[in-house]
């Protein structure tokens, strides 16, 4: 990562300055995955919820805003979370029961909720359940069923 960039939040540790070392990302408690798209981290808890943190312009964070954020927050409104999936600037979660969730950027439809309009919090993706995995890339998303 450019040490330039920590500025966005990348490292999830409340600092602006850039490292080489490796660090610990405080405050997350028991961690089973994580999905980052180098500007944003996606956190899944052993508890199912989701917390982020780094560059927030498109919503990518979940939590309503479009503030960067440099230590973790919480994704609003999702439990039962088993997977994640961090694209270039959109987040896509699993669930339990087969669905997945979206949010953030949107042009091309990445969020699958049928618009092109970015958002701020999860929206549920239309006609899809019995997901078991999912992925995203820079402006799409995927699930497998």
């Amino acid at each position: 990562m450019d040490l330039g960039l920590q500025r966005l939040g990348q490292l999830g540790n409340g600092a602006t300055a850039g490292s080489t070392l490796p660090g610990q990302v405080t405050g997350l408690g028991s961690v089973v995955a994580v999905a980052s798209s180098g500007w944003h981290t996606l956190a899944l808890r052993a508890d199912g919820t989701v917390w982020s943190w780094g560059y927030n312009g498109q919503g990518q964070l979940g939590d309503g805003t479009t503030v960067s954020r440099r230590t973790p927050v919480q994704v609003a409104g999702l439990s039962g979370v088993v997977a994640v999936a961090a694209g270039h600037s959109h987040s896509l979660a699993l669930l339990s029961d087969g669905t997945v969730r979206a949010w953030g950027e949107n042009t091309s439809g990445q969020l699958g909720d049928g618009s092109t309009s970015r958002s701020l919090l999860p929206v549920a993706v239309s006609g899809l359940s019995s997901a078991v995995s999912l992925g995203a890339g820079p402006d799409f998303s995927f699930a497998i069923r």
